[in-house]
């Protein structure tokens, strides 16, 4: 029998004290090492005698362990995620431009030099670039067309059918059951009982808060705009009626399914030119217009591709979407906000009131 003398217990006792602090790849680097060390053979020159292995020294063993255990190969590319680029601000303008044109041409000489050179109208970047809300605008357009119901349905009840009020038998002496007027719902012929009656236009109403109204306007207009379908025209008028002028210069334009919003005019002359252009464009169908801002609607807006509204129109037009909108008291100086920086500009006039008209040229 082999006995181990007590240094050796004494060794074996610190390298398992050690190995159980180890980590898991600590305690692999430690068995790695100690498989790579050889014992010599423990022999002994008597057989009575206690056979001695040489163990190495518990120094040795702990900077085994300390020693770090080499890198794992990767088995697969480590794929890093970038960061991402986010893409600047969008520096805010309180306005947004719309190109001043005409709805006929023009064949003076002054308007040729400029023609090329559009002009631009601004308008108030909250009322006209407003986010798109397409539940809103279902439900001013399904309140709306549900005002326009007349509920003309309607049935006779029993006053109303031609019967006269004579009971038909005597109430007693025939065995039979009882029977009243000729007209009762219970006969043939007779009235309907809680039939459909006519609701008229409140019947059919649905209620809209006028903050509601106010805001789907703008964003109705809102997304005319960014669609390029809002326009703003100098005048719009005809000195004569005719319906065919006035279609060629619409399909000219590309403006055959148009709302046209006027302008309150107090000129006698514009007032017939005006009155002349509505009787031209009531004779096309796809040609609508509006005089009062207060008859405009969302579905007016909706239901037409163009919207071209008149430059005397575009005040009553904003007080009509935001009545309490007006303007700042500031030139618009800054080419930023109007024009590219590389294209200079021009004071052509002002646009109603204080507001200026800048032509890049």
């Amino acid at each position: 029998m082999t006995l181990l003398s007590l240094p050796r217990i004494v060794a074996a006792a610190s390298t398992f004290t050690a190995a159980c602090s180890l980590t898991g790849s600590a305690r692999r680097t430690l068995a790695t090492a100690a498989d790579a060390v050889t014992l010599p053979n423990a022999t002994a020159a008597d057989p009575n005698e206690a056979a001695t292995v040489e163990v190495a020294p518990a120094a040795s063993l702990e900077q085994v362990a300390a020693t770090p255990p080499p890198p794992p190969a990767p088995s697969k590319p480590v794929k890093q995620r970038l960061p991402s680029s986010t893409p600047p601000p969008t520096p805010y303008h309180p306005y947004v431009h719309v190109p001043l044109g005409s709805l006929f041409p023009s064949t003076s000489s002054s308007s040729s030099k400029t023609s090329d050179s559009p002009l631009l109208v601004p308008l108030p970047a909250p009322l006209f670039n407003a986010p798109s809300r397409p539940s809103l605008l279902h439900k001013l357009i399904v309140a709306h067309l549900a005002s326009l119901r007349t509920g003309t349905a309607a049935t006779k009840n029993r006053r109303e059918v031609a019967y006269s009020g004579k009971k038909i038998r005597p109430q007693k002496g025939t065995g039979r059951a009882r029977l009243g007027s000729r007209g009762s719902p219970m006969l043939k012929g007779g009235g309907r009982a809680f039939g459909k009656r006519p609701k008229g236009p409140d019947g059919w109403a649905r209620l809209v808060n006028r903050k509601e109204e106010r805001l789907g306007l703008s964003v109705g207009l809102s997304d005319k705009w960014r669609v390029g379908g809002l326009n703003v025209v100098e005048r719009i008028g005809m000195d004569l009626i005719s319906t065919r002028k006035l279609n060629e210069n619409v399909l000219r334009k590309g403006w055959s399914d148009t709302l046209f919003i006027l302008g309150t005019k107090s000129d006698p002359l514009e007032l017939s030119a005006q009155a002349k252009f509505e009787l031209s464009a009531g004779n096309l169908e796809n040609l609508s217009c509006i005089k009062q801002m207060d008859q405009l609607k969302v579905w007016d807006i909706v239901k037409k591709r163009n919207v071209v509204v008149e430059l005397d129109a575009v005040d009553d037009l904003i007080h009509r979407v935001d009545p309490e909108w007006a303007w700042e008291e500031e030139e618009f100086d800054d080419e930023d906000e109007w024009i590219d920086e590389e294209a200079p500009e021009v004071e052509l006039g002002t646009l109603h009131g204080e507001q200026e008209i800048k032509q890049v040229v």
